[in-house]
């Protein structure tokens, strides 16, 4: 199932580089196909993303919001670190002020949040 979370990242990273928007076709199935492992978690991640697209809008884009809400599931899905957050906000952010842009493209930053992360917790770092 990890293959699955790494292609639908890659898909999306591969769409903001380019146009710096996220297609609904490629978030929403990742999040209707958590479904199937349904839990609390679920909720309480989908109320946050529209919670935060709805605070946040001018910030960050829908679709990058709905990559998080699919992101989040499926790392909690496969007991995978929720730490991956915390890198891409971080290696966003310092994008962010180094190329002085009125927009950045997120999806790969969560992308290498979601590496680094896994590389932390395997090396015991976290």
């Amino acid at each position: 199932m990890i293959w699955l979370l790494i292609l639908v990242v890659a898909i999306a990273t591969y769409f903001d580089l380019q146009s710096h928007r996220i297609p609904n076709w490629i978030t929403y199935p990742a999040v209707a196909l958590s479904f199937f492992w349904f839990d609390s978690f679920h909720l309480i991640a989908i109320t946050l993303g529209i919670l935060f697209s709805l605070i946040f809008a001018n910030w960050i884009g829908a679709g990058d919001i709905k990559l998080a809400i699919a992101i989040s599931i499926w790392s909690h899905i496969l007991n995978l670190s929720q730490y991956w957050i915390y890198f891409a906000l971080l290696l966003g952010g310092i994008a962010g002020l180094g190329f002085r842009q009125k927009s950045i493209a997120f999806a790969p930053y969560m992308a290498a949040g979601i590496l680094a992360a896994n590389l932390a917790r395997s090396k015991g770092f976290i």
